[in-house]
C-alpha cells in the first residue's frame, strides 16, 4: 500500500473514476450504434453486450483504489442502465466539453462524430488522470498499478472503438499535457510526497507504453 498524504474519502475517489467511465459507456453506445438517433440507443443493451469486457475493467479499479464492495456498488448502482437510461444530447454536450453548441444537431452526422470524437478523447483523460490520483493515494504502488491504469485505459478505449493500443497511447499524452503540470509545477500547493508519486506514476506508464508515445 502507498503513503497516505491526506485523509480521502474512499467513494469520493470512486466517484471521480465512475464519472468518466459512466460517460465513455454513454458515447461508446451511441458510437457501437451507427450513430443512429439518439432515440434508439440503447444504455442497457450495450452495457450487456459488454458485460465480460466492462467487468474486467472494473476489477482493475478495484485494485487500484483497494475499494471496498460498497464502493464498487455505486458503479452499477448509479450508472442508469438499469433504469432505461436515455442518452441525451445535454449529456453528450457534457461529455464533449461543449464542443457544440446547445441545442447540438445530433441528427447531424458530422456534428455527433465530432462530438463522440472530442468526448471520447476527453473522458479518457479525465479517467486516466482520476486513476492515477486514486493509485497515487490508495494503490499498490507504481510497479504494479500502472499496468492496471493502462489496462483500463485500453479497456475503455477498446469500448469506444478504434484502436484501443493507440487510444492508449493519445490519452497518455493528452493527461500528461493537460493534467500532469497542474500537479507537477513548484508553485502548486500540494505535498511533495505526492507529487513525487505522480511523477513516479508518468515516468511508468511512459516506460510501459513507449513504443506508443
Amino acid at each position: 500500500m502507498t503513503e497516505r498524504f491526506a485523509p480521502v474519502s474512499e467513494s469520493g475517489l470512486a466517484y471521480d473514476v465512475f464519472a468518466p467511465l459512466w460517460g465513455i459507456l454513454e458515447l461508446a453506445a451511441v458510437a457501437a450504434s451507427g450513430e443512429q438517433s439518439l432515440g434508439e440507443v440503447s444504455l442497457e443493451g450495450f452495457v450487456a453486450a459488454r458485460r465480460e469486457e466492462l467487468d474486467g475493467i472494473l476489477e482493475s479499479v478495484r485494485v487500484i483504489g483497494d475499494f471496498s464492495a460498497d464502493s464498487m456498488s455505486i458503479f452499477e448502482r448509479q450508472g442508469g442502465w438499469n433504469t432505461g437510461r436515455e442518452v441525451t444530447p445535454e449529456y453528450l454536450m457534457m461529455y464533449s466539453g461543449c464542443i457544440e453548441g446547445y441545442p447540438p444537431d445530433t441528427d447531424d452526422p458530422v456534428v455527433l462524430r465530432r462530438m463522440l470524437r472530442m468526448g471520447g478523447d476527453l473522458q479518457s483523460a479525465v479517467l486516466m488522470n482520476a486513476l492515477v490520483g486514486t493509485a497515487v493515494l490508495r494503490g499498490p504502488g507504481p510497479e504494479e498499478a500502472s499496468g492496471l491504469v493502462a489496462g483500463v485505459v485500453r479497456g475503455a478505449r477498446a469500448l469506444l472503438g478504434g484502436d484501443a493500443e493507440q487510444g492508449l497511447g493519445d490519452t497518455f499524452r493528452m493527461w500528461r499535457v493537460a493534467f500532469l503540470p497542474n500537479v507537477l509545477r513548484p508553485d502548486v500547493p500540494a505535498p511533495q510526497g505526492e507529487k513525487e508519486a505522480r511523477r513516479a506514476y508518468a515516468h511508468a506508464l511512459e516506460d510501459l507504453i513507449a513504443p506508443l508515445v
